[in-house]
């Protein structure tokens, strides 16, 4: 043990040089993708490690209250307490939070401990908070923010609920099944749930968490992956809620036709949201459609980003058919201007993807997929599984830094 606690030390300091080096030459803090595994990997050795410290039961234990610390970030969030510090000089006491937020001020208060106890927050003398880093993560206006995806904390937790249901989904022959999701909501899947008029506030909570994660995971896919090589392409990005990373790619490449395919209400909802009042404009074209039934328009670069993994193999399947059947299209000579002469017709992936270092998060974002959509975070043979059952070739992965990889294939 003691021997990689030392050959750890060793790769962090190689690795924080490398960091320090890239940031020198390219003016940006961005880990290369094999400095970032790198990181991973000596925070999952310290993880084990650190386990081993401890008794089995208080390790047990300490994992079961996670549901807790859940529900205790959620409600920060959604009382809005980072941003209300943020508006007072950064620091706040108690009895003042209390008083804005309406709130019970030593229950608040324990609550701030104990998101405190975490990391989230810090606590000053005489009962003053101030944001951290961390705690920042939950306001509105932060660049890293993750507020819309934590307020979907009951969408999440109910389906959570049916979980031993949810286990039965596959051993059970029954002709009409449904989703963890489905069983705690009258038997509406979470997208159909989400359409409902009713719903619309949820949904746009909704489409704007794809957008944070995409933020997210933005930089690694930016800078980790040669997206120079479609800069004049036609590119379809399929099913990515308001096209908030094609926006930011087109405006990296200008040259490039970006068309957003997406269900008519999430059309509708791009057409009247601007991220930045920049990207409002850059979009070339808007293609509404349902990608279970509705072949995608003509284009060199099909994108499918985090998309499967919201999905069964069945519909996994299903998915990857409708964009294949779009290449006969592709090559008719009618819709040949729109596009880059010479190029072969590409699917990309952009998934999390289990293999041996996998770190918890995607076990826990697998176990999210499950309840709310019966998805699942796959391998890269599952994937290459898929493709094969659609009509696609698997060709190549990029690892990136964050938690996702590009994957291409070529139609057979």
């Amino acid at each position: 043990m003691y021997t990689i606690i030392i050959i750890s030390l060793a790769l962090f300091v190689f690795s924080y040089w490398l960091t320090v080096q890239n940031c020198n030459n390219n003016c940006s803090y961005h880990l290369p993708a094999l400095t970032y595994d790198t990181f991973l990997w000596i925070g999952k050795k310290i993880t084990d490690f650190q386990r081993q410290l401890y008794p089995p039961s208080y390790i047990v234990l300490n994992e079961w209250s996670g549901f807790i610390i859940s529900k205790v970030i959620y409600e920060l969030t959604k009382l809005e307490i980072a941003d209300i510090i943020k508006g007072h000089s950064g620091k706040m006491n108690i009895c003042e939070i209390a008083k804005v937020t309406k709130t019970d001020e030593d229950k608040l208060n324990r609550l701030l401990c104990f998101a405190t106890s975490k990391g989230i927050f810090q606590a000053l003398d005489n009962g003053v908070y101030t944001n951290n880093s961390q705690s920042l993560v939950l306001s509105k206006d932060d660049q890293n923010t993750f507020r819309n995806l934590i307020l979907l904390y009951g969408e999440v937790s109910s389906a959570a609920k049916y979980l031993a249901y949810n286990l039965k989904l596959q051993a059970d022959n029954k002709k009409e099944q449904m989703t963890a999701f489905a069983k705690a909501h009258n038997g509406i899947e979470l997208y159909e749930w989400l359409s409902l008029p009713e719903n619309k506030e949820r949904l746009e909570i909704f489409n704007k968490g794809v957008v944070e994660q995409d933020n997210a995971s933005g930089k690694g896919l930016y800078q980790d992956y040669n997206w120079s090589q479609y800069c004049n392409t036609k590119f379809v990005d399929i099913a990515s809620g308001i096209g908030g990373f094609l926006s930011q790619l087109l405006t990296c490449y200008p040259t490039m036709k970006g068309v957003l395919y997406e269900l008519p209400s999430v059309i509708e909802m791009s057409e009247q949201i601007s991220y930045d009042n920049t990207h409002s404009y850059i979009l070339h074209y808007f293609y509404k459609g349902d990608f279970f039934i509705n072949t995608p328009p003509p284009a060199n670069v099909y994108f499918l980003h985090s998309i499967l993994h919201n999905w069964p193999d069945e519909q996994a399947i299903k998915i990857l058919k409708t964009v294949r059947s779009a290449i006969s299209l592709t090559n008719d000579s009618s819709s040949g201007h729109e596009m880059a002469t010479n190029f072969k017709p590409k699917l990309l992936l952009a998934e999390r993807i289990i293999n041996d270092q996998t770190q918890s998060s995607k076990y826990q974002m697998d176990m999210i997929m499950m309840c709310i959509c019966d998805g699942k975070v796959r391998s890269k043979s599952e994937i290459e599984k898929l493709l094969d059952k659609s009509g696609w070739k698997f060709m190549k992965i990029t690892s990136c830094e964050g938690e996702f990889s590009v994957i291409e294939a070529f139609p057979l």
